[in-house]
Parts: structure tokens; C-alpha cells; sequence
């Protein structure tokens, strides 16, 4: 399989990931308690660990990405980077939402939107590169 199919058949696999990300995205966002957040929180850990791990691991997406240039190096670093960031956010988020104190579950929601809006700006940057690299082929 030539590096161009192998990148279209991976990201073709992915995209059902986005959708169901961006189906999550859209739950959690509608939240406006901490009721129902927790589970949903829960749930979006899941998807990206599972979605991470398949666009970082070796033969997986990224690695796809690479073969089309040295170039893409620094941008797969960033979107790596982006993948830890996005991941230690939610782990403190979730632990915040479990707390009784009302002190730290003031600005829970708040955050929860923040993170999605980092997460929602990563999908759409890796799109972009994604679809540049295809193009150029």
C-alpha cells in the first residue's frame, strides 16, 4: 500500500472517531450542572485515550503523516503535545467535579468549555494538516 493510500485508509478510519468526539463535544456542552457531567466527562477520557493511541502509535496516523515529509515533524510534536495537555486538563477536571466543596466546583463548567474549545481547535488543526498532506501527494 502506498504511503497516500495507507494515510487516506487511516484517516478514513478515524473519521468515524471524530464524529462520535464531536457528537460527545456537543453532550457535554449542553451541560449546564455538574448531574449528568461526571459520566460524560468519564466517557470523552475513554474515547481519547483509545483515539490518541491509534494516531500515536507506531503504524498508526501520525506516523502515516511523517512518511509524507520531515516537515510535518514539528506539527506532529505540537499535536502530540496537545494530546498531554488535553488529557492532564480533563484528569484535573474530573477530579474537580467529584469534590463536595462548592468552592472548587464553581468554575468546573466553565472550564469543561475551555478544554473543549482547546480539543475542538486540535481536531481542526489536525484536519487541516491532514488534508494538506493529502493534497500535496
Amino acid at each position: 500500500m502506498s504511503d497516500v493510500s495507507r494515510l487516506e485508509a487511516l484517516y478514513k478510519d478515524l473519521a468515524k472517531e471524530h464524529r462520535r468526539l464531536m457528537d460527545l463535544i456537543e453532550r457535554l456542552r449542553a451541560q449546564d450542572s455538574m448531574t449528568d457531567l461526571l459520566p460524560l466527562l468519564d466517557k470523552l477520557r475513554t474515547l481519547l485515550i483509545v483515539h490518541f493511541a491509534r494516531e500515536q502509535l507506531p503504524d498508526g496516523f501520525y506516523e502515516a503523516l511523517g512518511e509524507r515529509g520531515h516537515a510535518n515533524q514539528e506539527e506532529i510534536q505540537t499535536l502530540i503535545s496537545d494530546h498531554k495537555a488535553i488529557l492532564a486538563t480533563l484528569n484535573g477536571l474530573m477530579s474537580d467535579a467529584k469534590t463536595p466543596d462548592p468552592d472548587i466546583q464553581v468554575n468546573v463548567l466553565e472550564r469543561v468549555t475551555q478544554m473543549l474549545d482547546q480539543l475542538q481547535d486540535h481536531e481542526h488543526r489536525e484536519h487541516r494538516f491532514a488534508s494538506d498532506a493529502l493534497k500535496n501527494t
